[in-house]
């Protein structure tokens, strides 16, 4: 195989994947996204390459973002034996694939902060006679 992504992205590049992951992302899903934009329309053998991921890996993370509807798929043009290969390619710009991923985190982030102000309010119940001031840090 070849280096892998890592060897094969920018610094930001990485970043930025590490980031999709801080935010809830599969690696693999990020890795494979980011792979599609850095590389282009590529077949699963590709990605498998680039990334450096097992082919298993590769099913589930396109999978996932079909699921989203990030990933056009396409059969490759020349015919072998065996499963029919597709080729793979983002349907939009990179900062348009990764809003579901942002969305996500931030209906998180929502629910975290109405469970913050559920325990203020419990503990205002069990203590009523004290101050209570919680605070998202």
């Amino acid at each position: 195989m070849k280096g892998g992504i890592s060897s094969q992205m920018s610094s930001e590049q990485r970043t930025l994947r590490d980031k999709l992951v801080e935010l809830g992302a599969n690696e693999n899903t990020a890795s494979v996204l980011l792979c599609l934009h850095h590389h282009g329309a590529s077949t699963s053998k590709d990605l498998q390459c680039h990334c450096n991921i097992r082919q298993p890996d590769v099913s589930m993370a396109i999978s996932e973002l079909r699921e989203m509807n990030l990933v056009h798929f396409s059969p490759k043009s020349e015919t072998s034996r065996g499963r029919p290969a597709h080729i793979y390619r983002l349907r939009m710009s990179l900062e348009q694939s990764i809003q579901p991923f942002v969305n996500r985190a931030r209906k998180r982030a929502k629910e975290i902060l109405n469970e913050v102000d559920a325990v203020h309010d419990l503990v205002s119940k069990v203590e009523p006679n004290q101050h209570h001031e919680f605070t998202a840090a």
